[in-house]
Order: C-alpha cells, then sequence, then structure tokens
C-alpha cells in the first residue's frame, strides 16, 4: 500500500474535490476553501493514488505560534487505519512549527471528534453547533 502526502500546488482545492469526488461542494463551500487555500498551506493524502482527504494549516500571522487547523474528506474515510496514522506523523510535523493547533468540529460529527482526540485534541464547550478544539505541543 502507497500512502502519498503531497503540498496541493498547481489547482485549486474545489476543482481538486470536485476532479475526485464529482461535485461534492457547494459553490459557497468551494469558495470558502479557495479562500482558505489563499492564506495557508494545503496537502492532500492518497492511498494507491486514491482521494483521500486534504487539509491546511492557516496561520493568523506569520510570526504566530499557532495556527488553525481544517479538513475536508469525502465520507466515509476510506483506509481509515493508514488515514489515522498519517494523521498522527502530520500532527506531529505541525507541532515542530506552531505550539498549538485550533479548529473546530461539528457536534454531529461524532468520527471526527473521535479522530481529533486521537490525535491529542481537548474540546471547549459547543457553541452555535461546533465545538472549538486545541492540540498542544508536548511540553518536555
Amino acid at each position: 500500500m502507497t500512502v502519498s502526502v503531497q503540498p496541493l500546488v498547481g489547482t485549486t482545492i474545489s476543482t481538486l474535490i470536485d476532479t475526485f469526488c464529482g461535485p461534492a461542494l457547494s459553490p459557497h463551500d468551494a469558495n470558502i476553501f479557495d479562500y482558505c487555500q489563499s492564506l495557508g498551506e494545503v496537502y492532500t493524502g492518497f492511498v494507491d493514488g486514491e482521494f483521500i482527504c486534504c487539509w491546511g494549516l492557516i496561520p493568523p500571522s506569520f510570526l504566530s505560534t499557532q495556527a488553525y487547523l481544517w479538513m475536508w474528506a469525502p465520507e466515509p474515510i476510506k483506509h481509515q487505519f493508514q488515514f489515522i496514522r498519517q494523521s498522527q506523523i502530520q500532527v506531529q510535523r505541525m507541532l515542530k512549527r506552531y505550539e498549538s493547533i485550533v479548529g473546530h468540529c461539528r457536534v454531529s460529527s461524532r468520527s471526527a471528534q473521535r479522530w481529533l482526540k486521537w490525535l491529542g485534541a481537548e474540546f471547549e464547550p459547543p457553541q452555535d453547533g461546533v465545538m472549538p478544539f486545541v492540540i498542544r505541543r508536548p511540553h518536555g
């Protein structure tokens, strides 16, 4: 099994998702993802050439020690074991650059909450249907 993690270069997130998953995003969501791409860095994940997910980090400034993490994946996520293992590796790489990673998770998405907990996320109380989370760099 071949796992590939690549920076997204030469195309937009919405085009990538449409190419591999068909029209999966509303025009509004496509604009949001493309805007996120312009603010930070974006990566793609493939297993044996099959698109699994894309994610990105958006730091609030060049000097920030924190970044906002977002991710998109078709449902259901295939190759879950490889996805979880690669997620752990990628988060450890992120935490070498940033002291903490923050984001939001839908309250209704139990599988995303489980995944984030495996990555070390701590959740705050829900607000308007989403739960803020933080993943901190281990001290020591």
